[in-house]
């Protein structure tokens, strides 16, 4: 074997190891020239246990690819100095967006010869033929860095990235780990960024965009699909997807053909300013499909917003959401950063005060979260945070796992951020209760959070948030969910024959050793524990209501004894303690 690349991060809580569309892209391509070549990606222990019992085998990789990224370059730095201590004849090489700030020092502390900096097609083609053919030059070969000979780092001159994308091998995705196990099909329809974010590797040094024909990119899809029919969500990871309405709009034409065959939904982020000036691709992305929509919001102040250069400001962010909802999409997430250029308590309340208008505008629909501002390499705020009254606590980098805040500005310091960011999700996470207790969200938004997450593997911080954690509720909704189960008011004529089923098992959560049962809060009647113990989804309503008052009321002396049953159903329905089936 030639080459092994490698996607690997510590294990951190929520991190989950996904597709590496431009490792897999550089496989297909090398394999395509004659090289032996394999990757692997999984956490910190599976990819060194990998590496371990590759290494013995005869045919062991000659070079070894660790891809890198703000939060696993701590751990590519340990994994390459242990591979190199027990393997010294193994060459190693390094790209990924974390290259960028990589020195000297790190090259020489791991033993990495070279770094691929930006994208790695050509590259890698050439420093294959460098080290396994033995042709060329470090020197001569554009966009990587290198220690010479008397240890100083090397930068080439940086080299052009492809324009034409379909002349490049689409990802395999049958060779990513999660391929098995998700029904997810990510693709990355376009490369480059125009907008020149102040915080954004990406807009800062790539605003040239280029993308892939929309023929090209539907025969991918269809290929996909006919390789693993059971795919139904398409996650689309381009930076910005809604750049060119005009070509978006051609996009959700060719998917609803696909759609009409196969059964999908799909995911794209969006920029607020795209959808500001061009209204209809809301409803057209709607319409084709598309469930959960993202958007980098990253802060509720003008101020802040202009630093990071985002084009944007605080009311068009409103008036956008509003129309997304209008248009009806109704997966809507937009993230706010803590800690950023200027920041202060006000800008931060801001910031809290956009999200809790948007909340309220779009109940169960709207999400975010707060995050800290990461210092990625060679941005406008990195390369020189004081002109954005900031600094960058260096010394915390290689501790960080987005959880700790790796800048301060002239108002707030680590203390103050983290606490704010502490306190601010969780002021979030109480409104979306609360809105939720006070019944402002829709039903219909509600079950298709469910059935999205069900059949299609969409995901929602309300129901992280929220209704899984209200244990009834959320069993309630998922069997609302399936269709199998009605609430009286939808039975129509039929409602005596109608099956009632508990939406929880009764020793889960009824309480029996006070005078009257309880569950949680909720004191129950006799009438109301008899009635609730039958309904157990074998007898219909009639049933219930005849073996209720069997129990109760053998005399049959009570004249009002089934107005009294009907008003204990309807109240344990509106505490979401039952559901009816038809039969």
């Amino acid at each position: 074997m030639e080459l092994l690349l490698i996607k690997s991060h510590r294990y951190v809580s929520g991190y989950i190891p996904g597709s590496n569309l431009g490792m897999n892209i550089l496989t297909q391509l090398l394999t395509k020239k004659g090289y032996d070549v394999q990757m692997f990606q999984g956490y910190a222990k599976e990819a060194m246990d990998y590496v371990k019992a590759l290494m013995e085998k005869e045919d062991h990789p000659k070079i070894i690819g660790f891809y890198c990224d703000f939060n696993n370059i701590h751990w590519v730095k340990i994994f390459a100095q242990e591979v190199k201590k027990s393997y010294p004849d193994v060459i190693l090489l390094a790209g990924g967006p974390q290259t960028a700030g990589m020195d000297a020092d790190f090259l020489k502390e791991t033993a990495i010869a070279a770094a691929c900096i930006g994208e790695g097609e050509e590259t890698i083609l050439e420093l294959m033929d460098l080290f396994i053919e033995k042709k060329g030059a470090l020197n001569d070969i554009q966009g990587i860095i290198f220690r010479d000979e008397d240890g100083k780092l090397v930068e080439t001159e940086p080299r052009k990235p492809p324009e034409d994308l379909d002349n490049i091998p689409w990802p395999d995705i049958t060779l990513t780990n999660d391929y098995k196990y998700y029904g997810l099909l990510p693709i990355l329809t376009g490369r480059g960024c125009p907008f020149g974010c102040t915080f954004c590797y990406e807009g800062a040094n790539a605003k040239r965009v280029r993308r892939h024909s929309v023929p090209s990119l539907m025969t991918e899809i269809r290929a996909n699909f006919k390789r693993n029919p059971a795919i139904n969500y398409i996650n689309f990871l381009d930076d910005t997807f809604t750049l060119d309405h005009k070509r978006v709009d051609q996009i959700c034409e060719e998917v609803n053909k696909i759609r009409a065959d196969y059964d999908f939904v799909w995911f794209a982020s969006a920029h607020i300013s795209t959808i500001d000036k061009h209204r209809e691709m809301a409803r057209n992305l709607a319409d084709a499909g598309l469930k959960k929509i993202f958007f980098g919001l990253e802060s509720g102040s003008d101020q802040v917003l202009k630093s990071y250069n985002k084009k944007i400001t605080r009311q068009m962010a409103v008036d956008v959401i509003d129309h997304c909802v209008e248009s009806g999409i109704h997966g809507i997430s937009g993230n706010i950063i803590i800690g950023g250029p200027h920041e202060t308590r006000d800008t931060i309340k801001g910031s809290e005060d956009l999200i809790m208008e948007l909340l309220h505008n779009a109940p169960g629909q709207f999400e975010t979260a707060y995050f800290s501002f990461l210092p990625y390499p060679k941005t406008p705020i990195t390369l020189n945070p004081e002109k954005f009254g900031m600094a960058i606590y260096e010394e915390l980098i290689d501790c960080c796992n987005e959880d700790i805040p790796l800048s301060r500005t002239q108002a707030l310091d680590f203390t103050d951020l983290i606490n704010i960011r502490l306190q601010a999700n969780k002021r979030l996470q109480n409104e979306m209760r609360k809105i939720y207790f006070d019944g402002k969200i829709p039903e219909a938004v509600i079950l298709d959070s469910y059935r999205l997450g069900r059949q299609y593997g969409v995901f929602t911080r309300w129901n992280d948030y929220v209704y899984k954690n209200i244990p009834i509720d959320d069993a309630y909704w998922k069997m609302r969910a399936s269709d199998e189960y009605v609430t009286n008011a939808q039975l129509g004529r039929n409602d005596e024959d109608a099956l009632i089923h508990r939406t929880f098992e009764l020793w889960l959560y009824t309480d029996v050793t006070g005078e009257k049962p309880q569950i949680f809060d909720q004191t129950l009647d006799e009438i109301d524990y008899t009635l609730l113990k039958l309904c157990n989804g074998r007898l219909s309503k009639k049933e219930v209501l005849q073996q209720a008052r069997k129990n109760l009321d053998p005399q049959e002396k009570n004249l009002v004894f089934y107005d009294a049953a009907a008003q204990s159903l309807d109240k344990m329905e509106g505490n979401k303690w039952i559901l009816y089936r038809k039969p």
